[in-house]
């Protein structure tokens, strides 16, 4: 079957086109979506390697650029992927995110966590959430990098393999990281189901008003901030290793979010050192953290680090 080619030069570039010497053909005249045999010379002469290349960089630079209103300069890479050094790179797996949950039968908290940081930064991040809270015979998989996004494949056990390989995956739009939060809106903070105490409670309802969504899983609440349902994750107790957060932060990410310890402090997944967390303060958007740590106060939650034994 003859594929489509899209080609949206139109949209992409308004105030070019494309004569030549031997065409009058101009970007107003080219459809924006071609089959392969109506493809002419001149659009083979516009697209060369050297247009593609520089458009490429123009991107790469605007991505960076909006990067960098929510990363250091450490954390953004333009290399590629496949380009890394396996030396700098280190795969951290939870099998089973939510075990307390998993022995309780709250199966929807319940997740699988495969996490990339390269250099000790996070990079890409798989979470599989094999049940929903509507029927647990229905998942979902999220994934995503911060270059590259946010993206969401649904799960059905009875889907057979074919089913399986031939699903869609759908785009996940990423927050917007430029929007401000109002000092008396809401926010929804996903908290323990399992770990919860007075004094998690107490520290929570600083950022008052707030809505306080207990869930099990680190995995499964980031899973519930990536698709809107939460605002923010806050975590001011021990517990959290590195695996349970390198996908899931990943993730949160791709998505246009923010996260530090309660220091404030950037998260760092070495293999050096204890692997613990000392704190978590995550949310779907700068400003949304921004708002948090303002309600909270930064000095407040320093010297709960100092009184609580992470």
């Amino acid at each position: 079957m003859q594929k489509t080619i899209e080609v949206n030069l139109r949209a992409l570039y308004p105030k070019l086109n494309i004569q030549g010497e031997e065409s009058k053909e101009s970007i107003a005249d080219i459809d924006s979506a071609l089959n392969p045999d109506a493809i002419t010379e001149a659009h083979r002469k516009f697209i060369t390697q050297e247009f593609l290349n520089g458009k490429h960089t123009e991107r790469l630079e605007l991505i960076k650029d909006k990067l960098r209103q929510s990363y250091g300069e450490d954390e953004i890479s333009s290399e590629l992927f496949e380009s890394f050094s396996t030396k700098d790179a280190v795969v951290w797996i939870d099998p089973l995110d939510g075990t307390s949950d998993f022995v309780k039968e709250n199966y929807p908290a319940v997740t699988v966590l495969i996490g990339l940081s390269i250099k000790g930064h996070s990079r890409i991040g798989v979470v599989h959430n094999p049940f929903s809270e509507e029927d647990e015979t229905i998942g979902k998989t999220l994934f995503g990098t911060g270059e590259h996004g946010a993206f969401k494949l649904d799960y059905d056990q009875k889907m057979t393999e074919e089913e399986l390989a031939g699903r869609s995956i759908n785009y996940l739009e990423p927050f917007d990281s430029s929007e401000e939060v109002d000092e008396s809106q809401k926010i929804k903070v996903a908290a323990s189901l399992s770990h919860f105490s007075d004094t998690m409670e107490e520290i929570i309802e600083k950022g008052d008003p707030v809505e306080i969504v207990r869930l099990g899983g680190a995995g499964n609440k980031c899973c519930h901030i990536s698709l809107g349902t939460v605002d923010a994750y806050i975590h001011p107790s021990p517990g959290l290793k590195y695996w349970d957060l390198c996908a899931p932060e990943s993730l949160v990410k791709a998505m246009g979010g923010y996260a530090t310890d309660l220091n404030g402090e950037r998260f760092g997944y070495s293999l050096e050192g204890d692997r613990k967390l000392r704190g978590l303060v995550l949310a779907r958007s700068p400003p949304m953290y921004n708002q948090v740590m303002q309600r909270i106060g930064a000095d407040y939650l320093k010297t709960v680090l100092k009184s609580i034994k992470l």
